[in-house]
């Protein structure tokens, strides 16, 4: 009887164990078969964006050998001796020519002096400061040159430096 009884148990077991095991099968099943779904729906979108981008490189390739066509034809016609006849009829002929003309730089500074003085009649009081300083710019010793201004540059790089070194200090 302990016998029959053990092995009744046993069998339990293995039925139960089965069960289990049957069960957890299952659920492996439905796991795989939603993973396939998933898989299979990313295929098809990966395949519509495949004939997408198909199509839009066969339309790129169609537009570049379009292109390439029309240059060759551009090349073909810019190279015809009746466009090289067409060319020299439209260029000037070697009897005309452009005129070079030169001004020295004083003639330019009294030209300019003579403007800015005709703006500072007609200007606002605040405006002819400005205009003023112009006018003593231009008619120093040294107007319009560089070395005129060596001086002032090399004082605004000084004070530069040493607001530079003062920021720093206060930095630190």
């Amino acid at each position: 009887v302990d016998a029959l009884s053990q092995a009744v148990e046993a069998k339990t077991k293995l039925i139960g164990d089965l069960g289990i095991e049957l069960v957890n099968m299952k659920e492996d099943v439905d796991d795989t078969a939603a993973a396939l779904a998933a898989d299979q729906k990313f295929l098809a979108e990966l395949e519509k964006g495949c004939k997408t981008k198909t199509a839009e490189w066969e339309e790129r390739s169609k537009t570049r050998a379009e292109e390439l066509v029309a240059l060759a034809d551009t090349i073909k016609v810019l190279n015809d001796d009746d466009a090289l006849e067409l060319f020299k009829s439209t260029l000037p002929s070697p009897s005309s020519s452009f005129v070079q003309m030169s001004v020295s730089a004083s003639r330019m500074r009294t030209s300019a002096l003579e403007l800015i003085r005709s703006a500072k009649a007609s200007a606002v009081r605040s405006d002819r400061v400005g205009l003023n300083f112009l006018v003593l710019a231009l008619s120093g010793k040294r107007g319009l040159t560089q070395k005129g201004f060596e001086k002032v540059i090399k004082m605004c790089d000084e004070m530069v430096s040493v607001l530079q070194q003062e920021q720093d200090d206060d930095d630190h």
